[in-house]
């Protein structure tokens, strides 16, 4: 096996690892935020919560590709090339590909939210999984993974491609906005983990057919 190989095999398993780990400790974590319905609408009324947790919608990272497509297309932009709109397309596409995978994937996966809104008051149900492909039939309060924190990672990821000076800055937004979904109960934290992995994994699949390469050999 190559080293390559090795290193992809260790890497998957450590995911893999930390997955069943967090599995387990979903109830723990749940019940340590003690999240309810009062403390959700205390959230909502906090600016940094929606800044945070706009970091998970396509339209943010709409604006961000926008942003660099205005960069790249500038008449004295150093970065000035024919095919411009790649960098901002290939941040779009990233954030895209892993909302909507997620979106999939709980239709697939049908785990229902950690808990149920019943009469103003929130309800927690524990882990319930309805059954595979059952979220074709019924697709309300599923949640696994989690599509917010998807949609910011994948764009946080390919952002974090392009211009690794602004990694660290877009990583912890897209944190905050993971951090967010578990604070308001919405989801477990195997949900966030398996929206920052589905997040990883989109960005670093369409690096190459945008034509992105690895920040050590220099930016695309």
């Amino acid at each position: 096996m190559t080293r390559i190989g090795r290193t992809s095999l260790i890497t998957t398993a450590a995911a893999v690892g930390v997955f069943f780990l967090l599995l387990a400790l979903d109830p723990v974590v749940y019940r340590a935020l003690d999240p309810s319905a009062a403390s959700r609408r205390a959230l909502e009324e906090k600016d940094w919560y929606w800044l945070l947790r706009i970091t998970g919608t396509y339209w943010t990272w709409l604006v961000v590709a926008l942003a660099l497509i205005c960069i790249d297309l500038a008449p004295r932009s150093a970065r000035v090339q024919p095919n411009a709109w790649r960098r901002g397309l290939f941040v779009l596409a990233a954030a895209a590909a892993s909302g909507l995978g997620a979106e999939l994937l709980k239709l697939i996966v049908a785990r229902e939210r950690p808990a149920v809104l019943q009469d103003g008051v929130l309800v927690y149900q524990g882990p319930v999984f309805r059954g595979l492909f059952s979220g074709f039939a019924e697709g309300s309060n599923l949640g696994f993974p989690s599509s917010h924190a998807a949609t910011a990672f994948g764009g946080a990821f390919a952002l974090a491609m392009l211009a690794p000076a602004v990694g660290p800055l877009v990583l912890l937004l897209a944190c905050g906005c993971a951090l967010t979904r578990l604070l308001t109960g919405a989801h477990f934290a195997t949900d966030v983990y398996g929206g920052i992995v589905l997040g990883f994994l989109a960005a670093w699949g369409l690096a190459r057919p945008f034509g992105v390469r690895s920040p050590r050999k220099g930016t695309a």
